[in-house]
Protein backbone atom coordinates (compact mmCIF):
# COMPACT_ATOMS: atom_id res chain seq x y z
CA UNK A 1 0.00 0.00 0.00
CA UNK A 2 1.18 3.10 -1.01
CA UNK A 3 0.21 6.55 1.13
CA UNK A 4 0.95 10.23 1.00
CA UNK A 5 1.40 12.19 3.96
CA UNK A 6 0.82 16.09 3.46
CA UNK A 7 1.31 17.80 7.26
CA UNK A 8 3.39 21.08 8.01
CA UNK A 9 4.22 20.17 11.52
CA UNK A 10 7.35 18.23 10.90
CA UNK A 11 7.67 16.42 14.47
CA UNK A 12 4.16 14.83 13.77
CA UNK A 13 5.18 14.18 10.31
CA UNK A 14 7.81 12.10 11.37
CA UNK A 15 5.85 10.05 14.40
CA UNK A 16 3.17 9.14 11.79
CA UNK A 17 5.58 8.18 8.97
CA UNK A 18 7.54 5.85 11.32
CA UNK A 19 4.98 4.52 12.78
CA UNK A 20 2.74 3.61 9.46
CA UNK A 21 6.62 2.12 7.84
CA UNK A 22 6.26 -0.26 10.74
CA UNK A 23 2.78 -1.13 9.49
CA UNK A 24 3.76 -1.95 6.03
CA UNK A 25 3.32 1.10 4.06
CA UNK A 26 5.14 2.65 1.50
CA UNK A 27 4.73 6.47 2.70
CA UNK A 28 5.56 9.27 0.87
CA UNK A 29 5.14 12.70 2.60
CA UNK A 30 4.29 16.74 1.83
CA UNK A 31 4.89 19.92 3.87
CA UNK A 32 2.98 21.67 1.71
CA UNK A 33 0.30 22.88 -0.52
CA UNK A 34 2.78 23.46 -3.65
CA UNK A 35 4.77 19.71 -2.50
CA UNK A 36 1.52 17.94 -2.61
CA UNK A 37 -0.20 19.33 -5.17
CA UNK A 38 2.83 18.30 -6.99
CA UNK A 39 2.66 14.57 -5.53
CA UNK A 40 -0.67 14.39 -6.49
CA UNK A 41 -0.36 15.27 -10.21
CA UNK A 42 3.07 13.32 -10.87
CA UNK A 43 1.95 10.08 -8.82
CA UNK A 44 -0.58 7.53 -8.03
CA UNK A 45 -1.39 6.64 -3.82
CA UNK A 46 -3.58 4.24 -2.38
CA UNK A 47 -4.42 6.71 0.36
CA UNK A 48 -3.97 10.09 0.70
CA UNK A 49 -4.03 11.49 4.16
CA UNK A 50 -4.16 15.78 3.71
CA UNK A 51 -3.97 17.92 6.67
CA UNK A 52 -6.10 21.09 6.06
CA UNK A 53 -4.29 23.97 7.24
CA UNK A 54 -1.01 23.94 4.92
CA UNK A 55 1.43 26.70 4.16
CA UNK A 56 0.37 28.09 0.66
CA UNK A 57 -2.96 26.95 0.83
CA UNK A 58 -6.01 24.95 2.00
CA UNK A 59 -6.17 20.98 2.40
CA UNK A 60 -9.52 21.37 1.04
CA UNK A 61 -8.81 22.45 -2.84
CA UNK A 62 -6.20 18.94 -2.66
CA UNK A 63 -9.17 17.06 -2.17
CA UNK A 64 -11.20 18.93 -4.50
CA UNK A 65 -8.19 18.43 -7.41
CA UNK A 66 -8.45 14.75 -6.34
CA UNK A 67 -11.54 14.32 -7.06
CA UNK A 68 -12.05 16.38 -9.99
CA UNK A 69 -9.12 14.19 -11.61
CA UNK A 70 -11.21 11.05 -10.54
CA UNK A 71 -8.14 10.06 -8.83
CA UNK A 72 -9.56 5.94 -7.23
CA UNK A 73 -6.79 7.38 -4.12
CA UNK A 74 -8.46 7.03 -0.70
CA UNK A 75 -9.07 10.28 1.00
CA UNK A 76 -8.20 10.71 4.86
CA UNK A 77 -8.35 14.59 6.41
CA UNK A 78 -6.30 15.27 9.35
CA UNK A 79 -7.53 18.79 11.06
CA UNK A 80 -7.38 20.81 14.29
CA UNK A 81 -10.62 21.91 12.65
CA UNK A 82 -13.22 20.31 14.03
CA UNK A 83 -16.89 22.34 13.58
CA UNK A 84 -19.39 20.18 11.82
CA UNK A 85 -19.21 22.55 9.19
CA UNK A 86 -15.74 22.00 8.71
CA UNK A 87 -16.32 17.82 8.43
CA UNK A 88 -19.36 18.59 5.99
CA UNK A 89 -17.23 20.83 3.81
CA UNK A 90 -14.30 18.20 3.83
CA UNK A 91 -16.77 15.03 3.15
CA UNK A 92 -18.84 16.77 0.06
CA UNK A 93 -15.68 17.21 -1.57
CA UNK A 94 -15.36 13.45 -1.89
CA UNK A 95 -12.69 12.75 1.40
CA UNK A 96 -13.43 8.98 2.58
CA UNK A 97 -12.83 10.01 6.42
CA UNK A 98 -12.22 13.03 8.80
CA UNK A 99 -10.00 12.60 11.34
CA UNK A 100 -9.89 15.92 14.50
CA UNK A 101 -6.31 16.29 15.46
CA UNK A 102 -5.27 15.30 18.20
CA UNK A 103 -5.69 11.54 17.20
CA UNK A 104 -3.75 8.27 18.41
CA UNK A 105 -2.01 6.43 15.81
CA UNK A 106 -3.59 2.87 16.27
CA UNK A 107 -6.72 5.25 15.04
CA UNK A 108 -5.67 6.32 12.23
CA UNK A 109 -4.69 2.96 10.97
CA UNK A 110 -7.85 1.70 11.30
CA UNK A 111 -8.93 4.62 9.19
CA UNK A 112 -6.77 3.59 7.01
CA UNK A 113 -7.75 0.09 6.61
CA UNK A 114 -11.31 0.55 6.84
CA UNK A 115 -10.79 3.09 3.75
CA UNK A 116 -8.70 0.40 1.70
CA UNK A 117 -11.42 -2.15 2.84
CA UNK A 118 -14.10 -0.28 1.06
CA UNK A 119 -12.34 0.81 -2.13
CA UNK A 120 -10.53 -2.32 -3.11
CA UNK A 121 -11.06 -5.16 -0.09
CA UNK A 122 -7.32 -5.42 0.66
CA UNK A 123 -7.14 -6.01 4.61
CA UNK A 124 -9.42 -9.05 3.88
CA UNK A 125 -8.16 -11.71 7.18
CA UNK A 126 -6.11 -13.02 4.41
CA UNK A 127 -3.96 -12.50 0.97
CA UNK A 128 -4.59 -14.93 -1.92
CA UNK A 129 -2.36 -15.10 -4.42
CA UNK A 130 -3.70 -19.00 -5.52
CA UNK A 131 -0.48 -20.85 -4.47
CA UNK A 132 0.64 -18.80 -2.13
CA UNK A 133 -1.95 -17.44 0.67
CA UNK A 134 -0.98 -15.44 4.13
CA UNK A 135 -3.12 -15.68 7.10
CA UNK A 136 -2.65 -12.46 8.82
CA UNK A 137 -4.41 -13.13 12.10
CA UNK A 138 -2.35 -16.48 12.85
CA UNK A 139 1.07 -14.81 10.92
CA UNK A 140 0.23 -18.30 8.89
CA UNK A 141 1.95 -18.41 5.18
CA UNK A 142 0.18 -21.78 3.22
CA UNK A 143 2.36 -22.50 0.01
CA UNK A 144 0.52 -24.58 -2.62
CA UNK A 145 -1.71 -26.19 0.70
CA UNK A 146 1.54 -26.85 3.16
CA UNK A 147 2.42 -24.41 5.91
CA UNK A 148 5.93 -22.33 5.26
CA UNK A 149 7.91 -22.83 8.32
CA UNK A 150 9.14 -18.96 8.47
CA UNK A 151 11.16 -17.08 10.50
CA UNK A 152 9.53 -14.04 12.04
CA UNK A 153 11.58 -11.51 9.85
CA UNK A 154 11.21 -13.90 6.51
CA UNK A 155 7.33 -13.63 7.79
CA UNK A 156 7.63 -9.89 7.77
CA UNK A 157 9.67 -8.96 4.47
CA UNK A 158 7.19 -11.17 2.57
CA UNK A 159 4.19 -9.62 3.84
CA UNK A 160 5.56 -6.28 3.73
CA UNK A 161 5.82 -6.88 -0.48
CA UNK A 162 3.21 -8.54 -1.06
CA UNK A 163 1.12 -5.77 0.85
CA UNK A 164 2.67 -3.93 -2.11
CA UNK A 165 2.35 -5.97 -5.13
CA UNK A 166 3.47 -5.14 -8.44
CA UNK A 167 5.47 -1.78 -6.67
CA UNK A 168 9.25 -2.56 -6.13
CA UNK A 169 10.12 -1.71 -2.46
CA UNK A 170 13.89 -0.17 -2.12
CA UNK A 171 15.76 -2.26 0.09
CA UNK A 172 16.02 1.63 2.23
CA UNK A 173 12.01 0.79 2.62
CA UNK A 174 12.81 -2.87 3.65
CA UNK A 175 15.74 -2.19 6.37
CA UNK A 176 13.35 0.60 7.74
CA UNK A 177 10.32 -1.51 8.16
CA UNK A 178 12.30 -4.16 9.74
CA UNK A 179 14.22 -2.19 11.99
CA UNK A 180 12.61 0.95 12.09
CA UNK A 181 14.99 3.59 14.69
CA UNK A 182 17.64 0.73 15.15
CA UNK A 183 17.75 0.49 11.29
CA UNK A 184 21.45 0.99 12.27
CA UNK A 185 21.47 -2.69 13.78
CA UNK A 186 21.13 -4.00 10.23
CA UNK A 187 24.54 -2.80 9.23
CA UNK A 188 24.55 -3.75 5.51
CA UNK A 189 21.92 -5.20 3.28
CA UNK A 190 23.38 -8.31 3.59
CA UNK A 191 20.77 -9.34 6.42
CA UNK A 192 18.02 -8.79 3.67
CA UNK A 193 19.84 -10.46 0.62
CA UNK A 194 19.99 -13.99 3.09
CA UNK A 195 16.37 -13.20 4.31
CA UNK A 196 14.98 -13.31 0.59
CA UNK A 197 17.33 -16.12 -0.30
CA UNK A 198 15.37 -18.27 2.20
CA UNK A 199 11.81 -17.06 1.40
CA UNK A 200 12.62 -18.43 -2.34
CA UNK A 201 13.93 -21.45 -1.24
CA UNK A 202 11.14 -22.36 0.92
CA UNK A 203 8.64 -21.03 -2.02
CA UNK A 204 10.56 -22.97 -4.52
CA UNK A 205 10.98 -26.36 -2.46
CA UNK A 206 6.93 -25.96 -2.32
CA UNK A 207 6.15 -25.54 -6.14
CA UNK A 208 5.17 -22.13 -5.40
CA UNK A 209 5.09 -19.17 -8.05
CA UNK A 210 7.96 -16.99 -8.25
CA UNK A 211 6.57 -14.34 -6.86
CA UNK A 212 10.05 -12.13 -5.36
CA UNK A 213 11.62 -10.37 -8.54
CA UNK A 214 14.70 -8.54 -7.84
CA UNK A 215 14.77 -4.97 -9.53
CA UNK A 216 18.49 -4.70 -9.66
CA UNK A 217 20.27 -2.00 -8.26
CA UNK A 218 16.73 -0.68 -6.63
CA UNK A 219 15.00 -3.76 -4.03
CA UNK A 220 12.75 -6.27 -4.78
CA UNK A 221 8.98 -6.26 -6.47
CA UNK A 222 6.17 -9.48 -5.41
CA UNK A 223 5.19 -9.76 -8.91
CA UNK A 224 1.64 -11.85 -9.13
CA UNK A 225 1.87 -10.84 -13.14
Amino acid sequence: MKLLLIEDEQDLLDLILRYLKREGYVCESATDFREGYKKINNYEYDVVIVDLNLPGGDGLQLVKMLRSDQSKAGIIITSARDTVDDRISGLELGADDYLTKPFNLPELNARIKAVLRRKTNQFSDELNYGDLVIHLDERKVIATGTELKLTKKEYDILLFLARNKNRIVTKDSIAEYLWGDYMDDAVSFDFIYAHIKNLRKKLANHECGNFLKTVYGIGYKFQTH
